[in-house]
């Protein structure tokens, strides 16, 4: 990235860098949000993408899970997606970047902030099957077929909704995981990927199914971009926050401040459903689901109240983690 983008909490050059990581996708996302704010500025200003690398990125081997714990669970474990961007922000080589939200840890580093979470997309997760396939649902799959995943969220499901199936490892960003399920020696059915991505690579033609998220719940901020800058950029923070959208950005942190207060540094798979009803006083209601890795057993409980602010979106994703705490969800995390 190029050196000394920002400076203290003005923003003195003609021109904005934005930093992601250099995947299609993260480049992908990185175009949405500047178009988002092209259009929505009078006058807007000029803007740059500068990718930085990801320590995630570096090992496409290592099954997520184990890098997640090394770095002391699931949740702390995206540091491995965001450390070095944040570490470039910092050191003002950027303005602001671009995440997909469920990369970002839900504690951030100091003097880094969450300043503005845009429309989202489809969260569910899709079912992608080999091309020239038969099957046009999971369920259809024979027993012992392989669904390949990287996520222990999405394997735990699996095990728990299809024990008949195997689940594998599939790493890599969206074009390698379809050419490991398309190779003519590929191990796997069907893979699972975010929807969101898909459609924004325009690549929705590959999704076979939606699975349905009251029976396979995603990942928190799933579908949704995290635009992190520095504390100190309050320019840069009224900038970006023409791109936020509260009827994403509340969900999102709800479903962030229950990860938050209940995992910890735990590796459990942890997923969510969220519905927001502007119809009735934005009622957000927020289900949540801990899972044993095996699919053995799953704890649940969900709570709704009316959200106008950050505040009460925040305590309602505290108020499920205390409701799956008092489930004895501690158990499973400790697990």
């Amino acid at each position: 990235m190029s050196k000394n983008a920002t400076n203290g909490s003005s923003h003195g050059s003609s021109e904005f860098v934005v930093g992601c990581r250099k995947s299609e996708l993260a480049l992908t996302q990185a175009r949405m949000v500047i178009s988002k704010l092209t259009s929505a500025m009078s006058l807007p200003p000029t803007f740059r993408i500068a990718t930085g690398s990801a320590a995630g990125d570096a090992d496409k081997t290592t099954p997520f899970l184990q890098l997640s714990k090394q770095q002391g669970g699931s949740d702390v474990g995206k540091s491995l997606w965001t450390n070095d961007l944040e570490k470039s922000l910092l050191a003002g080589d950027a303005h602001f970047l671009v995440h997909c939200l469920k990369d970002m840890p839900t504690t951030l580093p100091p003097k880094c902030l969450l300043a503005a979470v845009p429309e989202r997309e489809d969260p569910t997760d899709a079912v992608i099957m080999r091309t020239g396939s038969q099957f046009t649902s999971i369920d259809q799959l024979p027993a012992g077929s392989v669904v390949g995943s990287s996520s222990s969220r999405r394997r735990a499901l699996i095990r728990m909704n299809w024990p008949h199936l195997k689940v594998a490892e599939c790493r890599g960003n969206v074009d390698t995981r379809l050419a490991k399920l398309d190779a003519p020696s590929s191990p796997f059915a069907c893979i699972l990927l975010a929807t969101a991505g898909l459609s924004r690579l325009g690549l929705e033609h590959r999704i076979t199914q939606r699975l349905d998220p009251s029976t396979f719940p995603y990942a928190v901020g799933q579908g949704a971009l995290g635009i992190e800058v520095r504390t100190d950029c309050e320019d840069i923070v009224h900038l970006v926050r023409h791109t936020d959208h509260k009827p994403s950005r509340w969900p999102c942190i709800a479903e962030r401040a229950m990860l938050r207060s209940l995992q910890g540094g735990c590796s459990s798979p942890i997923g969510v459903y969220s519905s927001w009803d502007p119809a009735v006083g934005n009622k957000l209601r927020l289900q949540a689901t801990v899972i044993d890795m095996e699919g053995t057993a799953r704890i649940f409980a969900e709570d709704e109240c009316l959200v106008d602010d950050d505040e009460a979106a925040e305590q309602l994703g505290i108020s499920v983690a205390d409701l799956l705490v008092k489930k004895g969800a501690e158990q499973l995390l400790r697990k």
